[in-house]
């Protein structure tokens, strides 16, 4: 597993955003670019980016799941017209991405095709890449000072899709257990939620709250289509979700930081 670690810079006052992105899917004809480009543009100076998989749909003609009417791109080379196009997308946002990480569909092509769509984004576009699961340490410096930590667990995911509304919190949930941390990034099964657990610590004397913060982070692939091809979601019966993704804000306090997950 691997560990990045991120400087970031701020001045007293500032509220920091960070932007997980999961389960865009591009490449697939269901999948809301608009809208994830949108979701993109929504951002400022102290705005950061954290990619966790599936950022490309990755399914070609010999994967079992594929169907040509759900391909949004012409010829033989589709992996490498996602690849391509998503780094057209990023590009203007590289020097804000903190890392990004790999999916179980891009995982899919590592292991059959012997390529990895994501490295190869990160090494175009000059990030680093984090894996299928990871460990951020965020150090937030004001003027230079050595700043506050804050630490990132994130995983792509796991497990079959759920078709209740708290089925996937508590199976995340679980996993806040193991890991010392401060904010949890999910995605897999693209349901857009966030929670809080209540956390108490010690900074000096002084006892101050730090709630671990879960988030599963949504997505840009939507549930049915509009035509009569259907989608993998709706020949397997799934409930119809709402696409878009989540925002971490991040605000130093005296203390520590004050975190908050809010739904976009």
């Amino acid at each position: 597993m691997k560990v990045i670690t991120a400087k970031i810079e701020y001045k007293w006052g500032d509220t920091i955003t960070v932007k997980p992105l999961f389960d865009v899917h591009y490449g697939a004809k269901a999948c809301d670019i608009r809208g994830f480009k949108q979701y993109l543009e929504e951002s400022n100076d102290k705005t950061y980016f954290i990619g966790g998989g599936d950022l490309l749909d990755s399914i070609h003609a010999n994967d079992i799941r594929y169907r040509k009417s759900g391909d949004a791109f012409e010829g033989d080379n589709v992996i490498d017209q996602q690849i391509n196009g998503m780094i057209d997308i990023l590009k203007p946002y590289k020097d804000k991405i903190i890392c990004l990480a790999t999916g179980n569909h891009e995982d899919v092509v590592t292991k059959r095709c012997g390529t990895n769509p994501t490295k190869r984004m990160c090494e175009t576009l000059d990030v680093p890449f984090l894996g299928y699961s990871g460990l951020i340490r965020l150090i937030l410096s004001e003027n230079g000072a050595r700043g506050r930590k804050v630490i990132i667990r994130l995983h792509h995911g796991w497990g079959g899709g759920s078709r209740t509304q708290g089925a996937d919190l508590t199976k995340y949930s679980k996993d806040l257990q193991y890991w010392d941390a401060d904010i949890f990034l999910y995605g897999h099964t693209h349901r857009k939620q966030t929670d809080q657990v209540p956390r108490l610590g010690l900074v000096g004397e002084k006892l101050i709250s730090r709630p671990k913060t879960m988030a599963i982070c949504g997505t840009w692939l939507k549930t049915y289509s509009t035509s009569s091809d259907p989608t993998y979601s709706e020949i397997k019966g799934y409930p119809p979700i709402e696409t878009g993704g989540v925002s971490i804000t991040l605000k130093p306090t005296h203390k520590w930081v004050k975190v908050k997950a809010q739904l976009d």
